[in-house]
């Protein structure tokens, strides 16, 4: 990583280039960043062992992970998507670009890219600006924007390969990569191609000690005054009540059976856990009850391939043609148990029952019992993901003076994503194959005889693999759905100089751009239908287009006076009409002053906006059925936390002493999950103010301390019914987002239906303060040395969903967001040998700010510091080898409740071993 100056080079004949620089469109010459930037470059990424661009973005300070392999396992859409998260305000205010441009969304209905369709063997650098930066690029850039800049100057054939090694087993990775280039038909053209393939294997629970030997909470046995409610449970602690071979309670006990189908007492190992509230549910390590560390996957294993063709045809010496295409294939796929019943009721006449438990259903009176039963017989449910992008993009790039220059591009991407559910069954044929009886000739056949005629073959659920093949292939199933996300881009911009001042050349850029975004999910039947177990889907259909024009100015105010070595102000403004919001407007305005030529200060204020995007705008959902409390009721209407609440009840008439009818609360209501098309943009009001710091007489060092605030207004929230139907009568009036969410029966005034969507009723307020120092040492006789840090400050993080002061969350100094994360490396070069070693820093912080006493003895989470030492050497100019170690000291996450199993947060994969070689041809 290099520090946020940017700097105009010289060209081999010594001629100014002007430069874009990240978070504006107007070229410069010799012009520091007029915001904050920080710039990773791609050899970077590769001397760390770092196969996914994901990563290493993951672990800046001022990043937090977004969807990643380690947390969608059992998010079945998502499963192995790689998305960044600047700021922690959500992967969706990220805006995520590819020189420059934007790229196709990487999941059905969002606006955020999947980072595994860039090839780290073709990134150049990337340029992270964290800030609003809509007034320059547009929606999404709310957090800020990650420019990721590909190469451009590959001569030749270059082979890349690199492995890295757990030092327990899982976790696997592997790359290789083939890139080439060169210049054609008398250097006219230029191309860049590079093939890569990368896989990544899952890390299972039982893979590392810790895991397997997990931290979890139970209600604490001492229940006497002042002693915490919940203490930490370290160990397994399977579920007591379910397991592989089913299990049930009859008036003498709970009883199971063993791999031969013969019933046998339950066998709790160590015993229940003792002590109140669902202690009992769980028992000792040994007993035969479910196990979760068994299944599913920490960690989703991952296979890309992914082709970049990029070129430029230089038309003559003032214009060129180029274009940029992109295939990627990847796969992922996510694990979890097996499908479970816990209300699976066998007849006491069902052919498969034992000798001994006919006798104990006989003495017991029990016409019936409740099997409670893991299905192992069809397999763990697996989530397969194919996902595959492609991408073309041309444009025409030149000079329309010597001033000014111009670029026009128009761009396709497509993303179609194939879900396949395994391991599943037809919940109906279930339910028949359980019920097996004897027939008249003794053999064992489904009682009912339509499904017989259908084919119904008995299913035995009594012990584990006693199910024929014949009968589990009749039961089980797959499903899937199938996606398509497709963008369509157009783009024109224009800069050079307007004219010149006493300080210099004003310079502007003028842009317009046209975004066209569709996405179309369409799930097989029986997800339609609901008749597999456990999933459901309805097929959705939604657009919008936005038109956008923009401009930028760069005004030097001031240059080689008193107290100012140079001042300038920079401006933009963007207006968007979008087909679904409406139209809007961004703005920024940023001040550069440097009173001597050592140090720089900078500020600038700027509103950024967020537009829906299309799940949240078009989620058909489907649906569901909720309980909930109506608080206009006898009992609550009079519990409001104002005077409101009864003022607006009786305002719908809803008399005083009202309820709802007898049978409204005998079960839960129905009603439907789907998207808002009545959503606007969110507003984001955000400012930073900083200083960069290079002393001439200390040569080699700079220090940039950026504070940075964003307040983040009408952002976008899921609403359940409880809390629409609490807070539109809590609201001054009945004129307000929650109100339109339901509706009530003009007779009864009963809630008769309901939709959980989102509405623009959310707000954030973030604060903190960026550092980044660097000092470059040089030495005549031991080589040079370098170090390296990269820290942020949390000084606020509140987010409230509602608006109303009770719902306010404060997280700062939760191990979400720790007040400190920093980043730190040392490296050494000699000759052909670099030496780094580099530490990932979180500040120890709590579980939850609102910790009581009373609640637990486990809200503390210690600060956490991981190390890696890593190297390379070059034994010629064709050939180089990377290696180190990751995770070197193998620390674990802390170990509590919360944290314990990474949370996507921490590492685990523990120590690992990493080896790469690249050879130029």
């Amino acid at each position: 990583m290099v520090s946020a100056s940017a700097y105009a080079e010289d060209t081999e004949e010594q001629q100014i280039e002007r430069i874009e620089v990240t978070g504006s469109k107007i070229k410069r010459i010799g012009e520091l960043s007029p915001t904050p930037v920080t710039v990773i470059t791609g050899a970077d990424m590769m001397n760390m062992g770092i196969t996914n661009v994901a990563d290493i973005l993951n672990k800046l300070p001022s990043s937090t992970v977004g969807l990643s392999p380690e947390t969608t396992n059992n998010t079945i859409f998502a499963s192995g998507l790689n998305q960044t998260n600047l700021r922690g305000l959500g992967s969706d205010r990220t805006l995520v670009l590819v020189n420059g441009r934007r790229f196709v969304a990487g999941a059905n209905g969002s606006s955020a890219v999947d980072l595994n369709t860039i090839p780290t063997a073709m990134v150049a650098r990337i340029e992270v600006i964290t800030g609003g930066a809509s007034a320059v690029y547009g929606s999404d850039a709310i957090a800020g924007v990650i420019n990721i800049i590909t190469r451009d100057d590959v001569q030749g054939v270059e082979l890349d390969a690199s492995y890295t090694q757990p030092e327990q087993s899982g976790g696997e990775e592997y790359q290789f990569s083939v890139t080439a280039g060169g210049d054609f038909f008398d250097s006219k053209l230029s191309t860049v191609f590079n093939f890569t393939y990368a896989e990544q294997t899952e890390v299972r629970p039982s893979d590392r000690d810790f895991l397997s030997n997990p931290v979890g909470s139970i209600y604490n046995p001492d229940t006497s005054e002042g002693a915490p409610t919940r203490i930490p449970y370290i160990g397994r602690k399977p579920l007591s009540w379910i397991n592989e071979a089913g299990t049930f309670f009859s008036p003498n006990g709970q009883y199971t059976f063993d791999a031969n189908g013969n019933m046998k007492e339950f066998d709790y190992g160590e015993g229940l856990i003792e002590g109140p509230g669902n202690n009992s549910n769980y028992c000792g390590p040994s007993c035969e009850g479910y196990d979760p560390v068994n299944y599913g996957f920490i960690r989703t294993p991952l296979e890309r391939n992914v082709f970049t063709l990029n070129s430029d045809y230089q038309i003559n010496d003032n214009h060129k043609i180029f274009n940029e295409i992109t295939y990627v294939d990847y796969q992922s796929n996510g694990e979890s148990s097996p499908v479970f019943h816990t209300r699976n009721f066998i007849e006491s006449d069902n052919a498969f029952l034992p000798d001994e438990t006919r006798q104990l259903m006989a003495d017991t009176g029990m016409d019936y019992f409740n099997l409670n039963r893991m299905d192992t017989e069809f397999g763990n449910r697996t989530y397969n993901q194919d996902r595959e992008t492609f991408r073309f993009l041309i444009g025409v790039e030149g000079a329309i003076s010597d001033n000014w220059d111009y670029s026009i591009h128009a761009q396709r991407g497509q993303l179609k994503e194939t879900t396949l559910w395994g391991g599943e069954i037809w919940a109906d044929r279930y339910d028949q194959a359980k019920d097996a009886v004897f027939a008249a000739d003794g053999s064992i056949v489904c009682r009912d005889a339509d499904a017989r005629a259908a084919g119904c073959v008995p299913l035995n659920l009594l012990g584990v693999n006693q199910a024929s093949q014949e009968a589990i292939d009749w039961v089980s199933t797959s499903a899937g759905q199938t996606a398509k996300t497709t963008q369509t881009t157009a783009g024109l911009v224009i800069n050079g100089a307007l004219f010149e001042l006493p300080a210099g050349y004003v310079n502007a850029a003028f842009s317009a751009d046209y975004r066209k975004e569709e996405s179309e999910t369409n799930p097989d039947q029986e997800l339609i239908d609901g008749t597999i177990f456990g999933n459901t889907a309805t097929p959705m259909k939604g657009e919008f287009d936005v038109t956008e024009f923009a401009a930028e100015f760069s005004i030097p105010l001031l240059a080689d006076v008193f107290m100012a070595h140079d001042l300038g102000l920079d401006l933009a403004y963007r207006w968007m009409d979008y087909s679904t919001a409406g139209s809007d407007d961004a703005w920024k305005v940023g001040l550069n002053w440097a009173p001597i030529e050592d140090l720089r200060l900078r500020a600038t204020k700027s509103k950024s906006v967020r537009a829906p995007n299309i799940g949240e705008l078009f989620d058909p959902g489907g649906q569901t059925f909720e309980s909930f409390t109506d608080v206009c009721d006898k009992i609550n209407v009079e519990l409001g936390s104002n005077d409101n609440r009864k003022k607006n009840c009786q305002a719908v008439g809803l008399p005083e002493g009202w309820n709802p009818t007898d049978s409204w609360y005998q079960g839960g209501r129905p009603g439907t999950n789907a998207g808002n098309p009545d959503l606007k943009p969110e507003t984001s009001n955000d400012y930073t103010i900083g200083m960069v710091y290079t002393p001439s007489y200390l040569e080699g060092f700079s220090l940039t301390v950026d504070y940075w605030a964003f307040e983040i207004s009408d952002a976008i929230n899921y609403i359940g019914v409880g809390t629409a139907v609490r807070y539109c009568y809590d609201s001054e009036s009945l004129d307000n987002v929650y109100c339109d969410l339901f509706t009530r029966d003009d007779t009864t005034g009963d809630i008769i239906d309901f939709v959980q969507a989102p509405v623009n009723s959310a707000s954030f307020d973030v604060k903190g303060v960026d550092i980044e120092g660097q000092y470059d040492i040089p030495t005549d006789s031991f080589g040079d040395f370098r170090v390296h840090v990269i820290a942020t400050y949390l000084e606020k993080w509140e987010y409230n969903p509602t608006g109303f002061d009770a719902d306010l969350q404060v997280d700062v100094g939760e191990y979400t967001d720790p007040r400190w994360k920093a980043m730190f490396s040392l490296g050494w070069q000699y000759d052909a040998l670099s030496l780094e070693a580099r530490s990932n820093y979180r500040h120890s912080a709590v579980a939850s700010n609102d910790w009581q006493p009373e609640n637990n003895n486990y809200n503390d989470i210690p600060s956490h510091t991981v190390w890696d030492f890593t190297g390379s050497y070059d034994f010629s100019d064709s050939l180089s080898l990377r290696f180190g170690v990751k995770n070197a000291f193998d620390i674990t996450p802390p170990r509590n409740p919360y944290v314990y199993d990474g949370a996507g947060l921490y590492d685990t994969n523990g120590r690992a071993f990493f080896l790469g070689a690249n050879y130029k041809l």
